[in-house]
């Protein structure tokens, strides 16, 4: 091997180990839903700005009903809006929860600003819920057992973390 070669293959190792050492120290904020025994079974990196939705059909009205959320700095949920049809039972509307209009034939009440350690959901295959973030939908049929209770919330973790996470659900789950 040559002078040249073994500066190269130094330098290779190097650079790759400074990488793996950057993205271990590298905390990134993600979403994460569990089963409530505790399996991570879906976990969204948060790359590109901290809102997402939680969409579902209301179980009385049959409504579609739209929760916008964002991750907060100290990993709460912050319920900031909700966007229904129609009133019914377990829809927010006094005047105290927060400022509601009726915008193109929907009720958007804003400014809630409710702060949860985590959101506990049952699944139904009913109620087609499912969760948008950067314009990419996660179908909770698509992911989970109807019947399921699911424990949605924030974590962080290193970027070497999301990754090795993300490669085993890819391996586990098969083509």
């Amino acid at each position: 091997m040559t002078r040249n070669h073994k500066w190269l293959v130094v330098s290779a190792a190097g650079i790759i180990i400074l990488i793996l050492l950057t993205a271990s120290m590298i905390q990134i904020p993600a979403l994460v839903i569990s089963e409530q025994r505790g399996d991570e079974l879906l976990i969204i990196p948060l790359l590109n700005g901290r809102d997402f939705d939680y969409q579902y059909i209301h179980s009385v009205q049959k409504t579609p009903v739209q929760e916008h959320f964002t991750a907060a700095p100290d990993n709460q949920l912050l319920l900031t809006s909700t966007t229904y049809q129609s009133f019914g039972v377990g829809l927010p509307f006094m005047p105290g929860e927060g400022t509601l209009e009726h915008i193109d034939g929907k009720y958007v009440l804003s400014g809630i600003n409710r702060k949860f350690n985590h959101i506990n959901i049952g699944f139904i295959t009913l109620a087609h819920q499912e969760l948008s973030y950067n314009g990419k939908c996660y179908s909770f049929q698509d992911h989970f057992v109807s019947g399921t209770i699911l424990v949605v919330e924030v974590k962080q973790f290193s970027a070497l973390e999301i990754m090795r996470k993300i490669t085993r659900r890819i391996y586990s789950e098969g083509p």
